[in-house]
């Protein structure tokens, strides 16, 4: 295996990792259920990485539950904060906002 082909596997084991956390079916009808009680009609999925997780087989099991629970959702882009001491970095990826 080359040292670019091990790096790819590496990172894509990682945001599997990432994403079987963040769309645990049960983790995310927990935090829908706290967000309703305080009175919110939307849950965003957020994240600390800049990653698309939106292809991930986790998310797509997330996406069924949702369908089957019959909550709507939708993968909207989200920007990277900016650097004020920076050089500018144009970086987006989707987040997930599920409203009831």
């Amino acid at each position: 295996m080359k040292r670019a082909e091990s790096s790819y596997l590496m990172a894509a084991d990682h945001r599997d990792d990432l994403a079987k956390i963040l769309f645990e079916p049960a983790n995310v009808a927990r935090a829908i259920h706290e967000a309703a009680s305080l009175g919110f009609r939307n849950y965003r999925i957020t994240q600390d990485e800049p990653f698309d997780l939106s292809d991930t087989e986790a998310a797509k099991a997330l996406e069924e539950w949702l369908d089957r629970e019959q909550f709507h959702y939708l993968w909207r882009p989200t920007f990277l904060d900016q650097d004020p001491f920076r050089p500018s970095i144009v970086t987006e990826y989707p987040e997930l906002v599920i409203t009831w």
